[in-house]
C-alpha cells in the first residue's frame, strides 16, 4: 500500500497552505456572490469577513514566503486533501443552507489536511505550524456552524411531498 504524501517541511507546507488558502478565498467570494445575488445579505457578509480573513491569511504567507523557492505542487499533490481532481468541481447552491453546507465543506477539508500533517509529519515545527493552520480553520468551521444552526431548513416543494407518499 503506498504512502500518503504529506509534507514533510515547512517549504513543502507553505506550498499547500498557500494553494489551500487561496482556494478557500475564491470559493468564498463565490459563495458571498451567490448569497448576495439571492437577497441573503447576513450570510453574504459572514461569507465576506471569512473570505477577507482567507485573503489575509493568503497574503501573509505569501508575503512570508516571499523569498524563497516553494515547489510547484502537482495536481495529484493538491487535490483538496486526496478527495480527487474533481473535488473542488461544485455546482451552485439550491438556498442558503447549501452554500453554508459548501462552506463548511471547504473549511472542514482544510482543517483535515492541517490537523493529518500535525498528526504525521516528523518536524516539529511542521507539526507546530499545522496545527496553529488547524486550529485557523476550526475557527471558521464553529462560526459556519453556528451560521448553519440559524438558517431554517428550505421548505419541501409539492413535488417532493409527492415523491414521499409515493415510497
Amino acid at each position: 500500500m503506498g504512502q500518503r504524501l504529506l509534507p514533510q517541511n515547512l517549504i513543502d507546507l507553505y506550498a499547500h497552505s498557500l494553494a489551500i488558502e487561496r482556494e478557500a478565498f475564491k470559493r468564498f467570494v463565490e459563495l458571498e456572490r451567490f448569497m448576495r445575488d439571492v437577497g441573503m445579505d447576513h450570510i453574504a457578509e459572514e461569507f465576506e469577513k471569512i473570505g477577507k480573513e482567507e485573503q489575509e491569511q493568503y497574503e501573509a504567507l505569501a508575503i512570508g514566503t516571499a523569498e524563497r523557492a516553494l515547489p510547484a505542487l502537482e495536481s495529484w499533490e493538491y487535490a483538496w486533501h486526496y478527495l480527487g481532481p474533481d473535488a473542488d468541481r461544485v455546482n451552485a447552491p439550491k438556498n442558503a443552507r447549501d452554500a453554508i453546507k459548501l462552506a463548511l465543506m471547504t473549511e472542514r477539508r482544510a482543517q483535515n489536511f492541517y490537523i493529518d500533517v500535525a498528526e504525521h509529519a516528523n518536524d516539529d515545527a511542521v507539526c507546530a505550524f499545522a496545527a496553529e493552520m488547524a486550529a485557523d480553520e476550526q475557527r471558521h468551521v464553529a462560526r459556519l456552524e453556528q451560521l448553519l444552526a440559524r438558517e431554517p431548513e428550505p421548505a419541501k416543494s409539492s413535488d417532493e411531498d409527492a415523491e414521499i407518499l409515493r415510497r
